[in-house]
């Protein structure tokens, strides 16, 4: 692979006395970290990582991604933020959820540790373990906003907490909305896999736009109908004001004066 970077992911810990390695890691957790690292790398944009390729090392448990150039720039921000701990709040939220997590294992978990290395000694190594605070600076990087959300209902109702989950025209992912029981059950049209639009109260992230504890506000009447036949009147009468214009292109050129 051309011009690609390296980053290395390592966990280090013992299960039941025994050192973690590429021998001893049991299958669970096997997929578990790997699936995490290639969270953490794809971040919250799902960053397109077909074109990576992987070593797994001795050393703990060490997973080596080769990753294209490109790929480890939009990576590189977050990593230089990561060498303060109080950055969870400006990084992308999905890869710190991920440190977040890893942070609270090693914290049940005396022994185990996590490590993010990047290939060049330009970034700064990330250290996960009991000692480590990453956490939130005092500015919070949800506010509260109020959203109008376009999109198809595909699943609604609950037998505890009533919600609606609804995929987005805009980017195709399915959000959570709650709602209330009694809500949902004096609705008269039949929503479910049909395109509402929908009042919401959420979290929104500063940065990366994601929405987050999202509860409805209500369904908007949304009716994107037009009349076809008063569309078909202005399309007459449009073509009657042009009908003397041989060549409208060249009529507008003219009024622009040439260009």
């Amino acid at each position: 692979m051309n011009q690609a970077e390296a980053i290395e992911f390592v966990m280090r810990g013992q299960v039941d006395g025994v050192e973690i390695t590429p021998r001893t890691i049991g299958l669970s957790q096997f997929n578990e970290f790997n699936q995490q690292a290639e969270a953490f790398l794809a971040g919250s944009e799902r960053l397109a990582l077909g074109k990576a390729h992987v070593e797994i090392l001795e050393g703990s448990y060490r997973l080596r991604v080769l990753l294209p150039v490109i790929a480890l720039a939009a990576v590189e921000p977050d990593l230089r933020l990561l060498a303060r701990e109080d950055a969870l709040g400006e990084i992308d939220s999905k890869r710190a959820e991920i440190v977040t997590r890893w942070q609270t294992r090693s914290k049940a978990a005396e022994a185990l540790s996590y490590e993010i290395r990047p290939g060049t000694a330009a970034l700064p190594a990330v250290c996960i373990s009991k000692a480590s605070d990453y956490h939130v600076g005092e500015v919070s990087p949800w506010v509260a906003v109020e959203k109008y959300l376009l999109g198809t209902v595909v699943d609604m109702g609950g037998a505890q907490k009533a919600n609606v989950h609804v995929r987005l025209d805009d980017t195709g992912r399915v959000v959570k909305i709650g709602a209330s029981q009694g809500y949902l059950h004096d609705q008269r049209e039949n929503r479910l896999y049909h395109k509402i639009l929908v009042h919401v109260r959420a979290e929104q992230h500063h940065r990366t736009s994601d929405l987050r504890n999202l509860q409805m506000i209500g369904f908007v009447d949304y009716q994107p109908v037009y009349d076809e036949a008063a569309l078909d009147r202005f399309a007459a009468q449009g073509k009657e004001a042009w009908r003397d214009v041989a060549d409208a292109v060249a009529w507008v050129r003219e009024l622009r004066g040439g260009e």
